[in-house]
């Protein structure tokens, strides 16, 4: 797992910025072997497994 940046990197202003965003999903859906997330979706999901206990 590979976990880089933030999403409000790929929002301009509180906007969402599609240009970045699907830049972003371009770069990372090809890779294979290693799951790339930002440090919100690694935020996210660890909410979500300390929750649900």
């Amino acid at each position: 797992m590979l976990v880089i940046g933030n999403l409000s990197e790929v929002t301009d202003r509180s906007a969402t910025n599609p240009e970045k965003i699907t830049s972003f999903e371009q770069y990372r859906r090809p890779i294979k072997d290693v799951e790339v997330i930002t440090f919100d979706e690694l935020y996210e999901r660890t909410c979500f497994i300390v929750e649900d206990r």
